[in-house]
């Protein structure tokens, strides 16, 4: 599935499931294909370019519930705050028109509190509840003065903005980089711009980007539907030990902002969305909880040095870019589920095809079997090729990785080993951003074909590879 795709769905439908699931300003994409599943941390990383924090919280439904779970986070983790908030629990006098009243003079606040804030750090955890399990995406960004800012999400994704220019950029490959113009100031158009109509996945940017005159207080309860909830109100408001909070309900969900007394910033926001055609009962659950940390300066200015770096025009050439052929393959030595160790370099002189798989990947699953009819041709003809699968991707700790992976793998009987990258580094050196993906390695160590998705067509066609890699000279 390609990231164009990807970027162009507005509301799709879960293939595990069946039900379609549809946002104001969520990118949804089918997360599984017939043939190739998509590195799910590059799914969240070009969605999230794409929309506000409701990109993100749609972004981590989509994996609970299908079959390519991201990563653990790579972000940092803030302190408890507010607890769980139940929009059942306000009461009637939480409801009347005074309290209402006092609701959105409380927001007014809330949005100059984020406005005078000379600097602000914050950790955001987007913890999600699906119908099919529990997802987590930590988001850590800075905030200084005139609209600079600097998020990271997951440590996999980089939004920056200084006095005078936008980028988007991957950590793991920061030699290239989208970016734009800001013209006279005005942030919000350069980032409107770059994302495509989204935005930033943090609700500081609603107050800190942007112009408050143009936004009036009755205005800014109905940006906490954060895109989840369609024309959310406020419908409630009332103290309570830590601060404020504010019942917002609309079409497709509920949701309560919590507001630190103190500081008057947000510190939670729990939603609970029901998308139109889930079945009954089937709610997801959301919560932001957020620790915010007022400063008088940044520590360090917020600025991207693009020397020597590829100013690229959309996300799909951000990051590590596929190997093509006649690219030297990446060395890289990696153990065997049964302990061994294979460096690529000492197999010079011969042919070697890897193959990066998953446990969670359904096409790699139907591919595996298919390139074992492959590995008993060669050995049957005597060609001098290696198989090895590569399995990357995991989610978990490493041993609990590891575990998983060799016990499907010994159960499967297949006449090839498999190397294990716990830490998905080759997996990143041969710039793979889908699974399953194959590279057949020529005997003088240079990609010859590479090979994305499961074609049960591939049997012929990569014998004749094969024959054609091993008659050429090391």
């Amino acid at each position: 599935m390609s990231v164009g795709t990807i970027l162009n769905l507005i509301g799709g439908v879960c293939p595990d499931v069946g039900w379609p699931i549809r946002s104001a300003w969520a990118r949804v994409p089918t997360l599984l294909d017939a043939s190739r599943v998509t590195f799910p941390e590059l799914v969240l990383m070009r969605q999230l370019t794409a929309a506000l924090a409701a990109g993100a919280v749609f972004a981590t439904v989509l994996p609970a519930v299908a079959q390519d779970p991201p990563k653990p986070p790579k972000a940092s983790s803030p302190a408890a705050g507010f607890t769980k908030a139940d929009a059942a629990s306000f009461t009637d006098a939480d409801r009347t028109a005074e309290a209402i009243a006092n609701g959105i003079k409380q927001f007014a606040r809330t949005g100059e509190a984020y406005r005078k804030a000379p600097a602000l750090v914050e950790n955001i955890v987007i913890d999600v509840m699906a119908p099919m399990g529990r997802q987590k995406t930590l988001i850590d960004s800075k905030w200084g003065a005139n609209g600079a800012f600097d998020i990271m999400v997951d440590g996999q994704m980089r939004m920056l903005s200084t006095s005078s220019t936008f980028f988007m950029l991957m950590p793991s490959d920061e030699s290239r980089f989208m970016s734009q113009e800001i013209v006279d100031g005005d942030v919000q158009s350069a980032v409107l711009a770059a994302t495509g109509g989204g935005g930033v996945p943090d609700p500081a940017y609603l107050f800190r980007v942007g112009d408050p005159a143009k936004l009036k207080p009755e205005q800014i309860p109905g940006m906490f539907g954060l895109g989840a909830i369609v024309d959310p109100k406020l419908t409630g408001f009332r103290t309570v030990d830590t601060g404020f909070q504010a019942l917002l309900e609309g079409e497709g969900g509920k949701a309560v902002v919590s507001m630190n007394a103190k500081t008057g910033l947000v510190d939670r926001i729990d939603l609970k969305v029901t998308p139109p055609g889930m079945p009954a009962g089937a709610g997801i659950d959301v919560a932001f909880t957020i620790q915010n940390k007022i400063e008088k300066a940044l520590a360090s200015p917020i600025a991207f040095d693009t020397a020597g770096k590829i100013r690229v025009d959309t996300p799909d050439q951000l990051g590590p870019q596929p190997l093509a052929v006649g690219d030297e393959a990446p060395d890289f030595e990696l153990k065997t589920f049964d302990g061994g160790t294979v460096k690529l370099s000492s197999l010079r002189g011969q042919v070697v095809v890897l193959d990066f798989w998953a446990t969670w990947c359904g096409p790699c699953k139907r591919g595996l079997p298919v390139l074992n009819e492959v590995v008993k041709w060669a050995a049957s003809e005597g060609l001098p090729v290696k198989f090895f699968g590569v399995n990357a991707w995991e989610q978990g700790e490493p041993a609990a990785k590891l575990t998983g992976a060799k016990q499907y793998w010994d159960g499967q009987n297949f006449a090839f080993q498999s190397l294990f990258d716990g830490d998905d580094s080759v997996v990143g050196k041969y710039g793979v951003t889908g699974i399953p993906t194959s590279f057949i390695i020529g005997r003088d160590g240079r990609i010859e074909v590479v090979h994305q998705g499961f074609d049960p067509s591939m049997v012929d066609t990569m014998k004749t590879e094969l024959k054609t890699a091993a008659a050429e000279k090391g």
